[in-house]
């Protein structure tokens, strides 16, 4: 059986893999932003790679291509099969890693790229813009407010952005953009009721058992200053489902 065509794919996944390790060792001047779970996913990848096109060689070195025996469908084996599914799982991994990035939303540029920008601009007084400028939220700015506390908030985030980017790629968005719900309680309550404010200032006094029991709605009052209305996308064009 001959291996030669199976080093391929795995000389383009060594290239996307240094991609990523390229890019992380170029930013390490900025040590301090970079995720540790990032770096390490990003190098598990790449080793993993390395090795699989290097069982591949010695294959094809020692054993000329050919399985002939144990040692040479074991190699045959990790090079093609059990070193792939591995590298593929680490990228899979830091994919979902990097989705939490504001950037990979803003990538989304005929839908969420208005937002970003309103986010980082500094004269802007939205309720994103305010938390983004004052470091209220240290990274993943858009992730963090938009996805639901505990591990299967995380999981729904998940759902719905594979199916915000199907719907993206495939352009059967409409405009302009909508949430899929009326934005929780629960996701500034996260946050906000351990707060300084929240609690030595005795903030929202008369209405914090409405809306712990989400019978008063903190959008109610604040949304006035969520994304301002007039960066809505419209000029983008709309699509139909």
């Amino acid at each position: 059986m001959k291996i030669v065509n199976y080093a391929r794919p795995m000389l383009f996944g060594l290239t996307l893999a240094g991609t990523a390790f390229g890019q992380d060792h170029a930013e390490a001047v900025h040590e301090f932003l970079i995720d540790p779970v990032e770096v390490w996913l990003s190098r598990m990848m790449l080793w993993t790679s390395i090795l699989a096109i290097a069982v591949v060689l010695i294959s094809m070195i020692k054993y000329r291509g050919r399985a002939t025996g144990r040692a040479a469908w074991s190699l045959l084996i990790a090079s093609v099969v059990v070193l792939p599914v591995m590298s593929f799982a680490f990228s899979g991994l830091l994919v979902v890693e990097r989705a939490e990035e504001a950037e990979f939303c803003a990538s989304c540029h005929l839908t969420m790229q208005v937002y970003y920008d309103d986010m980082v601009d500094g004269e802007s007084e939205s309720l994103a813009a305010l938390h983004y400028k004052n470091r209220y939220i240290q990274k993943h700015q858009c992730y963090q407010c938009h996805t639901s506390y505990g591990m299967f908030g995380t999981v729904q985030a998940k759902l719905k952005g594979l199916n915000d980017v199907y719907k993206y790629y495939t352009r059967t968005f409409v405009l302009p953009i909508e949430m899929h719900e009326p934005y929780p309680n629960g996701d500034c309550l996260k946050c906000h009721a351990e707060s300084h404010k929240w609690l030595a200032q005795e903030m929202h006094t008369d209405s914090k058992d409405a809306l712990f029991a989400d019978d008063a709605k903190c959008m109610d009052c604040h949304e006035a200053f969520g994304h301002p209305a007039h960066i809505l996308p419209e000029t983008a064009g709309t699509e139909t489902d």
